[in-house]
């Protein structure tokens, strides 16, 4: 099953007996708004709590992951009265998220410029990835973007680059755990 969570981020290959879903954390309650597809562990400080993932962490079903949230029909009252694409895939503070992994699950992550919407709003770039991944090669995470490893063996590379499109932005991980 394909399926997106915004304009950044979402899977090409989602079997649920293949993939691990760690449910029952929260997103941090303060600082940075997280993305989907950001990599996350529990928190040991704050029980119930995820929190992003330092640079190098390794992956570690139920443990460690890719954030998921599918809270985007739980729109506040003083929310926006529409929810787009942009919206999806920004994870909401303080709220149920999952934590997903596993081996034979294949993802994707894309970054975008910058955008003017119709509406008057002003959209940052996102950029899910930094440099230009090879496939054959891993992505491991920089504590901030998904970066190229060039042995998908090695333990901070969470899975194997499947498909690069430079022209889209585009790069597709199948997770190795």
């Amino acid at each position: 099953m394909a399926s997106d969570y915004g304009l950044n981020f979402g899977f090409r290959v989602s079997d649920e007996s293949r993939r691990s879903s760690m449910g029952r954390v929260k997103t941090p309650a303060t600082g940075a708004l997280l993305l989907c597809g950001t990599a996350v562990e529990i928190d040991p400080a704050n029980a119930g709590y995820l929190r992003a993932g330092a640079a190098g962490i390794t992956l570690r079903t139920g443990a460690s992951g890719l954030l998921v949230q599918e809270e985007a029909w739980d729109i506040p009252i003083y929310g926006p009265e529409y929810v787009d694409s942009w919206y999806l895939g920004v994870c909401k503070p303080n709220r149920l998220s999952v934590i997903t992994s596993g081996p034979g699950t294949k993802v994707w992550f894309k970054n975008t410029p910058a955008q003017n919407r119709a509406d008057g709003r002003q959209i940052a770039a996102t950029s899910m990835y930094t440099g230009t991944p090879v496939v054959g090669h891993g992505l491991a995470w920089s504590g901030t973007q998904w970066e190229d490893v060039a042995d998908p063996l090695d333990p901070t590379s969470w899975g194997e680059v499947t498909y690069f499109d430079p022209t889209r932005n585009y790069v597709e991980l199948t997770l190795t755990a």
